[in-house]
């Protein structure tokens, strides 16, 4: 898959865009919807899938629960940026690639190209005139034009895959998984699970690590040893105890093999040191923390899952790691999951709902004490996976 540029033939991308929605059977939109329909200043993406044959790209107004006729076909396994002004979409395993979004037109797809069969990609970050792509099944950071779509380059992982496996193979991965820039540097999570572990559930044997990358010279700065292992959220980037911090949740050991072994920490940037305590510690929520936010040193929101498969939003206080509440209970033997969480900037905490009979997503008001707004949840058609604001981070 080649890149291409949107500005050449707008009605014909259009066209081809119409015919995308022919075959997914949904309803077409107007011109007019869905060249200035498409969002809202207030507006977030969301990621769906049907988990199957594919997903949408769509986008939602969570102060009006309007979700609006743009969808953009994507794969089913997929999650989402924004940044620089567009949308990109990061197919993962079995599509393998990255898909760049216009929201000046409709969402249209401007630019898609493959990092390789079988790499699952997992993030993106954009610098200059450069992508960097994490890759779950390699050892290595690569490098994209964005101009071209082409590999220029990559930032090498192999002196970091893990030493320690209890087969006696280590394994060729060190599973990169998501990413966050602060100035020059790119600041990239690896898991590394071990592969070859009898279990079969790829538990963390080694240490986990936050790499720091120059994105101008394109090599490692630093390498920092995470206090927990198995990073598996996205890093907030928040203004905490009053500085900045990078934030993110370790599970150690999740789902099958489930222990209370981790939370979520921080990682000081003046200082380029991790905080002493969680911020929300397994023991305290109960389960592994799959995903959270964070609203302030007083308030922050956490997706729990623990060994009998119960599924909780909980409120917690960042600056004491107390529990202060639980929003939304699922019951481990209901079917119904939990994905996606988003604090938007005006307040609205979003949580998706997987329910196969009515998926949706559940909007919270936590600026007048949590008040849920819609008790059944909205629809964004098939299944939220992933939500993201559609503003550039700081």
């Amino acid at each position: 898959m080649k890149g291409s540029n949107v500005y050449q033939n707008i009605q014909c991308l259009f066209l081809v865009f119409l015919s995308h929605c022919s075959q997914l059977e949904i309803e077409k939109p107007s011109l007019f919807q869905f060249l200035f329909l498409s969002a809202s200043p207030t507006s977030v993406g969301v990621v769906t899938s049907d988990f199957a044959s594919g997903g949408r790209f769509k986008t939602f107004e969570p102060n009006s629960f309007t979700t609006f006729p743009t969808s953009v076909p994507i794969h089913s396994d997929a999650v989402g940026r924004y940044s620089n002004d567009r949308v990109y979409i990061v197919n993962r395993l079995n599509r393998d690639s990255i898909q760049v979004l216009n929201p000046q037109f409709g969402f249209l797809t401007e630019q898609e190209f493959s990092v390789g069969q079988g790499k699952n990609p997992q993030d993106i970050a954009v610098w200059n005139d450069k992508y960097f792509i994490s890759l779950y099944n390699a050892d290595e950071l690569v490098i994209y034009s964005r101009s071209s779509g082409i590999k220029i380059g990559s930032v090498s992982f192999s002196s970091l895959r893990e030493t320690f496996s209890t087969s006696g193979i280590p394994d060729s991965s060190v599973e990169a998984s998501y990413m966050i820039q602060d100035g020059s540097s790119l600041f990239v999570l690896l898991q590394r699970l071990d592969r070859n572990d009898v279990s079969g559930y790829l538990p963390p044997n080694s240490d986990s690590y936050l790499v720091e990358v120059d994105m101008d010279l394109n090599q490692i700065r630093s390498v920092y040893t995470l206090p927990y292992r198995n990073p598996s959220s996205k890093i907030q980037k928040v203004f905490l105890f009053g500085e900045t911090y990078l934030v993110f949740s370790c599970v150690g050991r999740v789902g099958f093999q489930s222990q209370i072994d981790a939370g979520i920490i921080a990682f000081r940037l003046s200082t380029r040191q991790f905080h002493p305590n969680r911020l929300f510690a397994e023991d305290v929520a109960g389960g592994d923390i799959l995903s959270f936010q964070i609203k302030n040193d007083e308030f922050g929101y956490a997706s729990v899952l623990d060994a009998g498969f119960n599924k909780t939003i909980q409120v917690f206080r960042p600056r004491t790691g107390e529990k202060l509440g639980i929003l939304l209970q699922i019951p481990g033997n209901i079917g119904i999951s939990l994905s996606g969480l988003l604090l938007t900037n005006e307040g609205k905490l979003l949580v998706g709902s997987t329910d196969f009979t009515r998926p949706g997503i559940y909007v919270y008001d936590t600026n007048i004490g949590n008040v849920l707004l819609n008790p059944i949840p909205s629809s964004v058609e098939l299944t939220p996976f992933d939500i993201f604001q559609l503003q550039n981070l700081p």
